[in-house]
């Protein structure tokens, strides 16, 4: 019996045709569709409530075969219609957009946009992401947590897999699932404690399934968690492990300023957290200033190990120079009082700030050349190995030779000597 509608199932009357089956969780299943009408393809997500939910092969019905599921799935499915028409009032860009909301097969359907460039766990199959695409993506979620936060509502499942990309390469938040209201008295059971959540990206108190200690810094511990995700490449560690142990060591990739707006996102205590989006945002940087030199791959050379980066050291250095001397001009023409020291002074200024200009492009046009001498040697490094393997195959089969004709010279001096026998 499959829990799933199948393949070219109809839906309102033909109005939807379902294509397949995008993902399934413990609250719905979620399908790819057509809106046959406008031949625009949409998704459909089902109320399937795992574990307490069954199908009719036949007629697509869904019913509950246990009597005492039945009070549960009522209270889900109502959760369920209710968050889909909040979702539906909720207009921000980077928030899943719902088009339509049905009832049918004894369940109850919500259409959405259908979006179709991947999701964010999509894009880590490769690694982790530069530091400015990885704020860039995270800003954009939390402008849609901000609108969700301000609704009265939270997420509760921030992950890279609930992340996808419209055709404008925007950051949406789909998946409210275990969505809950903040103000809510009649239900203090989330969601999230009928269903699981994800580790890695779920903070202590719903772990625990504290209910009322639910707050928006919940979904900023997810945000800070999907940081972690983008930049260093890997699943944060659980919450205990985090509570228990703190971070692991980051990369040296990431930045410092980035590191600590993590490692405050991620606090086991929520009232040590940021309390909303506004503080989280205060968090990161406004951008990121990576000045990047590319290392060798194959080949390590020790006398060229640290020549790349005591450059890119220079680099930096003559720019923080350039800035100290305008400080120091300035102020030494202020305290003057005087028109002309001020006029020399800035032509003088302007002179070492051309002077210290040029020197810089000198070293970056070193730090450019030494990475072709590093890629040059890569490349040879790579060509001696395979010429080496060649060689190696060489000597092998002149071995064989040699020990051939060993032999076969073993053989005509037995015969030679048979020979030399019978004719005496």
């Amino acid at each position: 019996m499959d829990a799933h509608l199948k393949s070219d199932t109809l839906l309102q009357g033909g109005k939807y045709r379902i294509i397949r089956v995008l993902g399934q969780g413990g609250f719905g299943i979620t399908y790819l569709a057509e809106q046959t009408g406008l031949e625009m393809k949409v998704a459909i997500k089902e109320f399937f409530l795992k574990g307490s939910c069954l199908r009719d092969d036949t007629t697509s019905e869904v019913s509950v075969p246990v009597a005492d599921n039945r009070d549960l799935v009522v209270r889900c499915l109502k959760k369920f219609r209710s968050e889909a028409r909040k979702i539906a009032s909720l207009h921000n860009d980077h928030i899943v957009n719902i088009i339509d909301f049905f009832d049918e097969n004894g369940t109850s359907y919500y259409v959405m946009r259908y979006l179709g460039r991947g999701s964010l766990a999509d894009k880590l199959k490769k690694g982790s992401l530069p530091e400015d695409t990885s704020l860039q993506i995270i800003r954009e979620v939390a402008d849609a947590l901000d609108t969700v936060h301000k609704s009265g509502l939270l997420h509760l499942d921030v992950k890279p897999a609930n992340i996808l990309f419209d055709e404008q390469g925007r950051a949406v938040l789909i998946d409210f699932g275990v969505s809950k209201y903040v103000d809510s008295e009649q239900d203090t059971a989330t969601t999230s404690s009928l269903v699981g959540f994800s580790r890695g990206f779920a903070p202590l108190e719903q772990i625990n399934a504290t209910g009322s200690s639910l707050t928006p810094a919940s979904d900023i511990y997810s945000l800070g968690a999907t940081l972690y995700n983008l930049v260093v490449g890997i699943t944060p560690p659980d919450a205990s492990s985090v509570m228990n142990n703190g971070l692991t060591q980051f990369p040296q990739s990431v930045s410092p300023v980035i590191q600590e707006a993590i490692v405050k996102s991620m606090m086991p205590s929520h009232k040590n957290r940021p309390q909303n989006i506004s503080a989280f945002l205060d968090l990161l940087p406004d951008e990121v200033d990576v000045i990047q030199v590319d290392e060798p791959t194959v080949v390590r050379v020790e006398s060229n190990k640290s020549s790349a980066p005591t450059k890119n050291k220079w680099y930096i250095y003559v720019s923080a120079a350039m800035l100290a001397l305008s400080l120091f001009f300035a102020g030494y023409s202020f305290f003057k009082g005087s028109n002309k020291p001020m006029q020399d002074n800035t032509e003088e200024l302007n002179k070492t700030i051309t002077t210290l200009s040029s020197e810089k492009e000198g070293l970056q046009k070193q730090i450019n050349e030494l990475n072709n001498k590093i890629n040059g040697l890569n490349s040879t490094n790579k060509t001696l190995r395979e010429e080496n393997t060649a060689n190696k195959s060489e000597i092998t089969r002149l071995k064989s030779d040699v020990n051939k004709y060993k032999t076969e010279a073993e053989n005509n001096k037995r015969d030679a000597e048979k020979w030399r026998r019978s004719l005496q």
